[in-house]
């Protein structure tokens, strides 16, 4: 049940860039070294992140097994995320969060098509807030035409900067595979061609050498319309980056069990000038790492 736990986790190219060691009642979550990612990934942000969300679903997991789980840190280097882990420790009844989640580990998905009409209600915003667990000057909604207006701006230029990039697309088509998927493919097979967004905000958050670039005043209409919510933190840190995985995909747990439909961006912010301008656009008081865009299916 664990393996297959965090085997669903979401992470950067599908590439899974962790190994899970299980004896008993310990369970240790190490880094994996990916190859041909070090143009999509070149400090490992998007890759401790990931290694975050994979801890995630380790912890929900346990707790659905009716234990606490005891984390411990290894030593690591700075460019890397630690070794966790996790002791399984007394027993304890799951509680109904718990168990809301661990039941979304299996039906989350990327949801790349355009949203409803109906929108996120606050609510619904606060709740997703309270389940990513960061500090209110690590959150962030994109609110009111202005900003949505500076991002989609600055969102448009990335999307030119890595569109001309050949390296990066060289890089990219090795991780996009020709299969039938409406969703997520198998654990470690890469990025589905048909799985990508074709237009708007999803098309943005991963340019092929084949998408149609945005027009900015549509994007910023469709992040207006949206519901989206950037996540920061004060530092770089690879340990900010694993912190912000495991919000990340708590968050993302919470809306998949609330029926809302969820996709991420982390693409364009792997260029540091996007990162600046979104900081100066928001007002952020950190670094960007995420968007996750929230909304109901259409």
């Amino acid at each position: 049940m664990l393996s297959e736990a965090v085997a669903a986790a979401p992470s950067v190219h599908n590439a899974q860039p962790w190994t899970l060691v299980v004896r008993g009642h310990v369970a240790e979550l190490h880094p994996r070294q990916v190859d041909l990612l070090d143009e999509h990934d070149p400090q490992g942000r998007d890759r401790a992140i990931s290694f975050g969300a994979a801890l995630t679903n380790l912890l929900v997991a346990v707790r659905h097994l009716g234990r606490l789980p005891h984390v411990d840190r290894a030593a690591a280097p700075e460019s890397e995320p630690a070794t966790a882990k996790i002791t399984a420790t007394r027993e304890a009844t799951p509680s109904g969060v718990d168990e809301r989640r661990f039941a979304a580990i299996e039906r989350r998905r990327s949801y790349r098509g355009a949203f409803a009409e109906q929108p996120v209600t606050d609510a619904e915003r606060d709740t997703l807030r309270v389940a990513a667990g960061l500090g209110p000057d690590e959150m962030h909604w994109i609110t009111g035409s202005t900003e949505a207006s500076e991002v989609a701006r600055s969102l448009a230029y990335a999307a030119r900067v890595l569109h001309a990039d050949a390296e990066y697309q060289r890089e990219l088509t090795h991780w996009i595979v020709q299969q039938d998927a409406t969703g997520d493919p198998t654990p470690g097979a890469g990025i589905p061609e048909k799985a990508l967004g074709r237009q708007g905000l999803p098309a943005v958050g991963l340019v092929t050498g084949q998408t149609k670039l945005p027009d900015e005043s549509l994007l910023a209409s469709r992040i207006e319309h949206d519901s989206v919510l950037v996540l920061c933190s004060a530092t770089d840190s690879t340990i900010d980056h694993v912190r912000i995985g495991e919000a990340l995909q708590s968050a993302w747990l919470e809306a998949t069990a609330g029926g809302l439909a969820v996709s991420v961006m982390t693409q364009p912010l792997r260029l540091e000038e996007m990162r600046k301008a979104v900081t100066e656009q928001l007002g952020l008081a950190g670094v960007p790492h995420a968007f996750l865009r929230f909304g109901r299916t259409a």
